[in-house]
């Protein structure tokens, strides 16, 4: 019996043997699908994949990857769907806007095109949109010619949206912008007035010298030479100042002035040694040329050179006149009130939107909505305001009182909200859904998977003591990895930054800022990182700006700590200092740039085809898409509002008196030339028509799921993140094949 019992054995454990072999052969083909999914090679994973999934029965571990892969799939089939069909219904809503005659309109849809379109190249190269193209160049210089900088802005800015690349289109845009400035700026003697007071001769001094011994590189005084007598020549040429100032009116001393420009010009160009020296000589000449023509206030001349010559360094170096400075020193001091609104410029009519109202705020009590137009501050329009400009309006001294204009899309109608001021508790932390509790958040994505999402809007002093808190709770609800979505983050304070990114990373540097003269800072972590191995995705796009881009890219450098997914970042990677100029001005200069610990520099210089942060993998959104995500955001970052709205309801005008008005609000106004309109290049129904178009994106964020995949995939792994990554540019090229 025993003879018997012996091979037995041996064939039972050549069978166990067998058994573990295959099992170890099976798992190592997982982590080859593993490592191929992690690298992007997604096709690559599905092939390997699929030999794990035969007629017999396959892992568990297997179908879960088979499940995750189909999922992604699916989005990106019905991405490549939805963007076939929107670009088709943007394209034949432009036609149907050229051939009504309204070219600003098919502009507005061809620009939408664009983002939907596989080869922008060929698009841009179709006879219709060239067209297209010459009719809006020629409403534009008829709005110049016209003194309609404003729309003549508007028109430049859509064409420049098509053809980015463009430098014709983008000095346009730049004496467009000039223009519209100083129709704004100089609206009457009033403000002519205001804006002088207590400027002088010496704050150019000041400045000049400033900015000779400070910038972060040897400046372009010729080319600054060039922006102020640019600016100069403008302001002559602005048709509504020839109101405002008497000599510009005058069509003999306004050519007298403008021609004398121009051999300032000449002789500056032949100016070998032209410096800061040559620039204050400029100024001088221009000061003896002004008094034997225009007689423009000797005050306003300054201004003006500045504003010129300032502009041709960098977007950010300018100068605090004395009329600005109280609101500059509210805004840097933060002791102001406002009513509650997170505020954003919508992408379709440039006005500004609600983003959301926040908590426990005037604008949440009184029934403002997410998405609402705002249309007016205290009776002005707000059209071309900036965000900065809405925050200067709106905030003010606590218990007083404005009121806001409001356009609802959805219902078409307009409301006036009166609000009190009062001061308003921001936080910058967001998780996937709200929870019980003042500030409570759910953090888990995927609670299966341990995957978590926090979202920070901002690098506030108390930003990372909030993600401190965050990052605990998530861990109590079971975080194995992370999330951490920095999209339309503006930035915030550099220690803060270096704190956050000193949660992640146990040492080394994170930024370094450097200038022509001022000394180079390495700033590093502090040393403790109590999430230094959490696996970790950084989303981006095109809004991370500044500190963002610091955190972004310095998980990037460190050896990859962390996978960045997204798009390019906004560019904004330099460092001003406030120099104090005179007794009420203020210089804000560039003197440094930020350096990322692979030396590289986020900043956008002047013609750049490089900047930002490019991610690890390029996910593009199209409108749509973008809609969508915000809409998700919406639903679980904003307080929903079903309060009654307190607003008083707008009327709107007889059909006679719109026409009497010369405004737009019907669709029978297609018919209508572009200069029939007034002034307003859309009317309220053609921000709906935009935005308006007949396919839903799924309830879904692209680069959410990306970053989602990539987290399972690496849990299940537990492999480290890939030196090299194949899926550079989006997900459809990459995507695993049904």
């Amino acid at each position: 019996m025993s003879s018997y019992c012996r091979p037995t054995r041996y064939v039972a454990a050549w069978l166990l043997l067998g058994v573990l072999g295959a099992d170890l052969r099976a798992q190592e083909t997982l982590d080859n699908v593993y490592a191929a999914i992690l690298r992007g090679d997604y096709q690559g994973g599905r092939e390997k994949l699929a030999g794990l999934l035969g007629p017999e029965a396959a892992s568990a571990e297997a179908q879960r990857v088979d499940t995750w892969l189909k999922q992604f799939g699916e989005t990106v089939k019905t991405r490549s769907e939805l963007r076939s069909s929107a670009l088709a219904w943007n394209v034949d809503q432009a036609h149907k806007a050229d051939d009504g005659g309204r070219v600003y309109l098919a502009l507005s849809f061809a620009s939408q095109a664009l983002a939907y379109a596989e080869d922008k190249a060929a698009l841009r190269g179709e006879a219709w949109l060239g067209r297209l193209r010459s009719k809006g160049l020629a409403l534009a210089a008829e709005c110049e010619q016209r003194g309609k900088w404003t729309n003549a802005w508007a028109y430049y800015s859509r064409l420049s949206r098509i053809w980015p690349d463009d430098q014709q289109l983008t000095k346009m845009l730049k004496r467009a912008a000039r223009h519209w400035r100083l129709e704004l700026v100089y609206k009457d003697k009033h403000a002519v007035d205001e804006r002088m007071k207590g400027v002088s001769p010496y704050i150019l001094d000041r400045v000049i010298r400033a900015v000779d011994d400070n910038y972060y590189e040897k400046p372009d005084f010729v080319r600054m030479g060039d922006g102020a007598l640019d600016q100069l020549g403008a302001l002559c040429n602005t048709t509504k100042l020839q109101t405002v100032f008497d000599g510009v009116a005058n069509p003999d001393l306004r050519e007298h002035f403008l021609a004398g420009l121009e051999r300032l010009r000449q002789k500056m160009h032949g100016d070998r040694a032209f410096g800061a020296r040559g620039l204050m000589a400029l100024f001088g000449d221009l000061r003896e040329l002004n008094k034997s023509s225009v007689s423009l206030p000797q005050a306003l001349l300054v201004v003006e050179f500045l504003e010129g010559a300032l502009g041709e360094l960098d977007d950010f170096t300018s100068v605090v006149w004395p009329a600005d400075a109280a609101d500059f020193d509210k805004r840097m001091i933060g002791n102001f009130c406002g009513v509650g609104i997170q505020l954003g410029i919508d992408e379709s009519t440039s006005r500004l939107k609600v983003v959301t109202p926040l908590e426990d705020s005037p604008a949440l009590e009184a029934g403002i909505r997410p998405n609402d137009l705002i249309f007016a501050v205290n009776g002005e329009s707000t059209k071309n305001w900036t965000t900065d400009d809405a925050v200067d309006n709106i905030t003010g001294e606590p218990g007083t009182t404005v009121t806001l204009t409001i356009y609802r899309p959805e219902t078409k109608d307009r409301f006036d909200f009166p609000l009190v001021r009062r001061r308003i508790q921001l936080t910058t932390v967001r998780g996937v859904s709200r929870a019980e509790g003042a500030n409570a958040w759910n953090f888990m994505l995927d609670a299966d998977a341990g995957i978590a999402y926090i979202r920070l809007t901002g690098f506030n002093p108390d930003s990372h003591r909030e993600l401190e808190r965050a990052l605990a709770e998530a861990s109590k609800q079971g975080m194995r990895g992370l999330v951490l979505d920095l999209r339309h983050n503006p930035g915030g304070l550099l220690d803060v930054a270096v704190n956050i990114v000193g949660m992640f990373l146990e040492k080394g540097e994170v930024v370094a800022t450097a200038g022509r003269i001022e000394r180079r800072q390495h700033l590093e972590v502090p040393g403790n990182a109590p999430y230094a191995d959490l696996p970790l995705v950084v989303l981006v796009n095109e809004g991370s700006a500044s500190a963002s881009e610091i955190v972004a890219g310095a998980l990037q450098d460190h050896n990859r700590r962390a996978v960045v997914l997204g798009e390019r970042t906004f560019g904004k990677g330099s460092v001003q200092r406030v120099l104090q100029v005179a007794n009420d001005a203020r210089l804000k200069l560039t003197t440094a740039l930020y350096h990322l610990p692979s030396g590289r520099t986020p900043h956008k210089a002047p013609g750049a085809e490089t900047w930002g942060v490019t991610p690890d993998w390029t996910i593009e959104l199209t409108p749509i898409e973008f809609r969508k995500v915000l809409e998700r955001e919406t639903r679980a970052f904003v307080i929903r509002n079903d309060r009654q709205t307190s607003g008083v309801k707008i009327e709107p005008k007889e059909e006679a008196d719109d026409a009497a008005d010369g405004k737009t609000g019907t669709r029978s106004d297609l018919a209508l030339s572009e200069q029939e309109q007034g002034d307003d290049l859309l009317s309220e129904d053609d921000i709906t028509l935009l935005q308006s178009a007949p396919y839903t994106a799924p309830d879904a964020d692209p680069q959410l799921e990306t970053a989602v995949l990539q987290l399972r995939v690496k849990l299940a792994a537990n492999l480290p993140w890939p030196r090299q990554i194949i899926a550079k540019k989006d997900d459809a090229a990459a995507a695993p094949s049904r």
